[in-house]
């Protein structure tokens, strides 16, 4: 009976490992694929459109006339005995009552509703820019991220496969090692060699965990999924890049860019500011209209009346002053953020051109000769035509040169999307 049992539990148990998930599968991202997931996703983004609305609100706010007041007083509930008759207001009440009913309308002078319009309109402006340079900051991050995260996982793939390599000679050493062919010095010169392989692979690794930390919270995705990307970012050509001019990126920067649009809005902001604090010294109007029943010589009074203040210890002078001081604060902010955004174009220019001229030294002939060369040496050394340390320098001269291909493409690329964001519009629609 337990040879019957014993073989359904195995298939139900294998069964079971066929069919379970990994803990941690992979998901495969393209770049478009991140940016549409980080506008649909990033929480900073959900909150800068919120801000967006609520400036938008307080614009339609702004819109909306003063409230009229509507005031209802001077009314008795009793009966007064010998009081004239004055009629009944409704049923069998109010024939001896007084009744005053007045309405009151607040007039704004001096353009102060449409000055705290334009205000408003401005703050949605602000809002908008803002918005707009926060979107172009997290582009500017996610691409770097991706781009960090594209050619570590090329450095992990480089480096696995020389350590792959290397294993295989470390068997056969090995066996040669216990057949007397060969001395335990090499061997060990090998396993050194592979520890610092694995010591760099770990290396990567943190920092291809970094980038999948970074990209998960920008993205806000929940998943422990681990990010792979499949596509190489695109790669402008050296050829435009030695096109671009500092002065027509400087000049593009200057029409483009969010936050000095936003340090112009803000100065516009301080004027109409001050603009509105000067015309609250001059004061609003309410004008009312009144009925009195039963209250005047008059049976039936109906009278008109209007209220001004009398401006003589409060005339906004405080107020204006620290407008005119906030005018002065935000249009030297505005001349400061244009020479920082000039700076920042022209440094991102510079750092970009080095590299350029740096990538353009390597032909395309050198990749493959690379690769050839580790290839040929492999062998080489596999056949014991060459000495250990004859391959294990061309080893570190291969990887050695593979990373400074790969961190100058890096570079290329994370410079240019950083000369994008300075400019603050896409270089290449």
């Amino acid at each position: 009976m337990l040879k019957l049992i014993l073989p359904f539990i195995y298939g139900l148990l294998l069964l079971d490992v066929l069919h379970a998930k990994p803990l941690r599968d992979t998901l495969e991202i393209t770049p478009a694929a991140a940016e549409t997931a980080l506008i649909e996703g990033n929480l900073k983004l959900l909150a800068g459109r919120l801000e967006i609305n609520e400036s938008q609100a307080l614009l339609i706010q702004a819109r909306v006339w003063p409230n009229p007041t509507i005031t209802i007083e001077e009314v008795n509930l009793w009966n007064n005995h010998g009081a004239e008759e004055l009629g009944r207001i409704t049923g069998n009440w109010g024939n001896h009552s007084q009744l005053s009913v007045g309405i009151e309308q607040l007039i704004q002078t001096a353009g102060k509703r449409k000055k705290a319009i334009a205000m408003a309109k401005t703050s949605v402006d602000i809002a908008e820019q803002d918005f707009a340079d926060l979107l172009q900051s997290l582009r500017l991050e996610l691409r770097t991220r991706l781009t960090a995260l594209y050619y570590s996982q090329k450095r992990l793939s480089l480096y696995h496969q020389q350590l792959e390599q290397l294993r295989v000679l470390l068997a056969a050493y090995q066996r040669q090692v216990q057949q007397g062919y060969v001395s335990q010095s090499e061997y060990l010169r090998l396993q050194a060699s592979e520890m610092a392989l694995m010591k760099t692979i770990d290396d990567i690794r943190g920092e291809n965990i970094e980038a999948q930390q970074a990209l998960q919270s920008m993205l806000g995705s929940t998943t422990h999924q681990i990010l792979v990307v499949r596509e190489p970012p695109n790669l402008p050509t050296l050829e435009y890049i030695k096109s671009l001019s500092a002065d027509g990126l400087v000049t593009r920067a200057l029409e483009n860019r969010p936050s000095l649009k936003t340090a112009t809005l803000q100065s516009d902001y301080a004027e109409q500011q001050l603009a509105y604090e000067r015309a609250q010294r001059i004061p609003d109007l309410t004008l009312s209209i009144g009925y009195d029943r039963g209250g005047n010589i008059m049976r039936d009074f109906i009278g008109l009346g209007v209220s001004v203040d009398i401006p003589v210890f409060n005339k906004n002078k405080g107020n204006i002053i620290a407008a005119q001081t906030t005018v002065e604060r935000r249009r030297l902010l505005a001349s400061h953020q244009e020479t920082e955004v000039k700076a920042a174009v022209l440094q991102a220019w510079q750092a970009l051109m080095l590299t350029a001229e740096r990538l353009e030294r390597f032909d395309t002939t050198y990749e493959t000769g690379l690769d050839r060369m580790a290839e040929s040496h492999h062998r080489s050394f596999a056949l014991r035509h060459t000495s250990l340390l004859e391959y294990l320098d061309s080893l570190w001269a291969y990887l050695e040169g593979k990373d400074l291909l790969l961190e100058t493409y890096e570079s290329f690329l994370t410079q240019y999307e950083t000369l994008q964001f300075t400019v603050g519009s896409q270089l290449i629609n």
